[in-house]
């Protein structure tokens, strides 16, 4: 397995830990699992998932050196994940599954592409060209899928869609014991509505229309409290002050909680603790979204964005309750409608848990186990 943001390191990323996860239940369900990762790894390299953090510059050099480390220890499948930026800008090491094909007794490729085009034509060069090289590719989320079917139908039939899970794994302990115990250390009382925003703080997650819906929602609801969960990267913390400006000018600095990075055993436990989940995405919810994902898994009611793809598996009032992007009033009414309503509140619930049982990390697991021995039959 290939990634170069496998961790823990210094930043968090949320390909990172969709590999993670993926790779523990693939050892889980019996398979040998070696990650390639960055010298950036602050792990260890133990475990039931060997991880060896040796590449600092991801270049054609490396790609060649991997392929030929084949030769010594051969894996069955080297299974690359892949967005535009996950290797750093113009990196060579996209051209690691046409270099495989040099070698006569080779290690067959696969790709994981999680969103597929960036900012640039080089993004736009990379994605066909490793769609067309890797020996079979996985569309990550239906938006990729829908792009590939969109601008590059002739290589469709080389691509399996293969959704993603929660990135943040659900308490073990019982739900309202975990709310208790969280809402008294955030000092809230039980009654109190607490909306949860989670996942890497930078512009298109929405939350300046959440900001901006908190005072309507104050206004029907005085003791509610936004908790928002999730590390900054240090090119986005001029964005996470005008945020805080935001906050402030609004007079709603007071309800807002920013936890900044926490373990996922924190996180589980405050989302354990929110009544609703809310991430008014700019761009529209879609299952690429691990912080949507994780929402659902835990079983909260959603409010979220429409998605631009047709195919998207969020429905209204049955999964999720959709908002228009950057639509502050509506978004205020929908959660205070929603807050008013054990009825819906519940409905949404049954719908989010059922839709994260098809995105469980057991199902994934065993949906790319079958593309493996498709790929080592072909």
């Amino acid at each position: 397995m290939v990634c170069p943001s496998y961790p823990p390191q210094d930043t968090t990323c949320g390909v990172g830990d969709y590999t993670r996860c993926l790779v523990e239940e693939l050892a889980g369900q019996g398979e040998q699992v070696t990650v390639v990762t960055s010298t950036g790894y602050r792990g260890d390299s133990g475990g039931s998932v060997q991880v060896l953090p040796l590449i600092s510059k991801w270049s054609a050099v490396e790609g060649w050196k991997l392929i030929r480390s084949q030769r010594r220890r051969p894996a069955d499948v080297i299974h690359m994940q892949f967005t535009p930026d996950l290797y750093g800008r113009r990196s060579g090491f996209v051209l690691m599954p046409l270099l495989s094909r040099l070698l006569p007794h080779r290690t067959p490729v696969v790709v994981t592409f999680h969103t597929l085009i960036g900012g640039g034509l080089w993004s736009r060069v990379v994605a066909p060209w490793l769609l067309l090289t890797a020996d079979r590719s996985v569309s990550a989320n239906e938006e990729v899928s829908h792009l590939i079917h969109r601008h590059l139908p002739a290589l469709e039939s080389r691509v399996t869609e293969i959704g993603i899970g929660s990135n943040i794994r659900v308490s073990a302990a019982g739900r309202d014991a975990v709310r208790r115990s969280e809402r008294a250390r955030l000092g809230l009382p039980d009654r109190a509505p607490l909306l949860a925003h989670f996942g890497l703080v930078y512009p298109g997650k929405g939350l300046e229309t959440v900001l901006r819906a908190l005072p309507a929602i104050l206004r029907e609801y005085p003791q509610a409290r936004l908790v928002v969960v999730g590390d900054t990267r240090p090119e986005d913390r001029s964005y996470r002050d005008s945020l805080n400006r935001l906050a402030r000018e609004q007079d709603i600095a007071h309800a807002v909680l920013w936890t900044g990075r926490a373990p996922s055993e924190a996180v589980s436990s405050l989302l354990a603790a929110a009544d609703l989940f809310v991430v008014p995405y700019d761009t529209g919810g879609t299952a690429r979204r691990g912080s949507l994902m994780a929402g659902l898994a835990h079983g909260l009611p959603v409010v979220t964005t429409a998605s631009p793809v047709p195919s998207s598996p969020l429905r209204d009032g049955a999964n999720v309750a959709l908002v228009p992007p950057g639509n502050a009033d509506a978004l205020a009414k929908r959660v205070c409608a929603l807050l008013a309503s054990d009825g819906e509140q519940a409905r949404l619930r049954t719908g989010a848990l059922a839709l994260a049982e098809q995105f469980s990390w057991p199902a994934i697991a065993r949906q790319t186990r079958a593309l493996y021995a498709q790929v080592l039959q072909a």
